[in-house]
């Protein structure tokens, strides 16, 4: 098994450029009526082995348990093909990785969709990997004598800006009638982050997992608020490049299978499914259950709902000036393979 690397820091210019200065033209994601059907590829025998380059974060996520279970590679191998893992930390390096050919299929937050689609990044959304509504939230430090929303007003908050954290924050905030202007929000990436919440140097944390858990379940951090206070989920998406889908159809399909099946798995078998991401990811077992529970792991199409739920998101960013043109994400869903998995399972194929 090859495992090749992509972290933050080689982020390339490319992407850089195209997300600073996007221009109009039109994404080159197709839609789902004009992709080819899912069972319409060649035979396994009359095709040559096709390398599927497939994103993963030492996370915990049904996609890593499948690599340590080595499912891809063994459901791969019935469509003459085989994975080549690429290690990419985050959702920017991971759309650079698709935008320049290296990365075929991944999991990805919502906010890196909604900035990815609009630098016209070539890729499809393929299905909802996640529906939690506490994979986000604010938390203060054990002991902190603010006990609700309202009481953060004048207080500095450490968040990243553009990320489903920062949304979360600010939906909450609006929620407690405060204004934007009414915090000071401390711009910092989640290692910064951490160190100057342990320090005391911000009130409070706007985060998500598995950060989240682990300051609550190792220092005794309080979750002042989540999403689920404001009803709001922070879902992830499978995302696939766009020629790569559409060139196999059939491995799309066959590695949305591996998902579902490995799912359907852990929920079977929680506590070895536990023992692998902990020994994986070097989080104790506590951690790794509350990151399960707040996360809510799932393989679904893309519905209507989270298709709005994204547009929503999409509108929020632009008025925070994080993006510059509004998107429309219902051009980037594509259910064909999601449903063709779903049916290839039920039919025991």
């Amino acid at each position: 098994m090859k495992l090749s690397k992509i972290t933050v820091p080689a982020l390339t210019l490319s992407l850089l450029l195209v997300l600073s200065a996007c221009g109009s033209k039109t994404s080159p994601a197709a839609s789902s009526s004009s992709a080819p059907s899912p069972s319409s590829s060649s035979s396994p025998a009359s095709q040559k082995e096709v390398v599927v380059n497939i994103g993963v974060q030492h996370a915990v996520a049904p996609l890593v348990l499948a690599q340590q279970k080595k499912w891809f590679e063994e459901e791969f191998a019935k469509h003459n093909a085989k994975v080549n893992w690429l290690e990419v930390q985050g959702g920017p390096p991971q759309f650079d990785a698709i935008l320049t050919n290296r990365l075929d299929l991944a999991v990805t937050g919502n906010t890196p969709v909604i900035t990815a689609q609009m630098a016209d990044i070539p890729f499809k959304e393929i299905a909802v990997a996640s529906t939690g509504s506490k994979n986000n939230a604010l938390l203060v430090q054990k002991g902190s004598p603010i006990k609700s929303v309202e009481q953060l007003k004048g207080k500095k908050i450490a968040v990243a800006k553009a990320t489903s954290g920062y949304d979360m924050l600010f939906r909450l905030i609006n929620k407690a009638g405060l204004k934007p202007g009414d915090i000071q929000t401390i711009q910092l990436t989640a290692d910064d982050a951490k160190a100057a919440f342990i320090s005391g140097s911000v009130d409070a944390w706007a985060i998500g997992e598995p950060y989240l858990s682990t300051s609550v379940v190792n220092d005794g951090a309080t979750v002042l608020a989540d999403g689920s206070n404001i009803n709001y989920i922070s879902p992830a998406f499978h995302v696939a490049r766009t020629k790569f889908a559409e060139e196999h159809p059939d491995l799309v399909t066959a590695y949305l299978k591996v998902l579902e099946k490995t799912l359907q798995w852990q929920n079977k078998n929680f506590d070895e499914a536990v023992k692998i991401y902990s020994e994986g990811t070097k989080l104790n077992a506590d951690v790794v259950k509350s990151v399960i529970k707040n996360v809510s792991f799932a393989t679904l199409p893309v519905s209507d709902d989270f298709v709005k739920g994204q547009q929503e998101l999409a509108q929020f960013l632009l008025n925070e000036k994080a993006i510059n043109k509004l998107v429309d994400p219902s051009k980037v869903v594509d259910n064909t393979y999601m449903k063709q998995a779903l049916e290839d399972i039920k039919n025991n194929k």
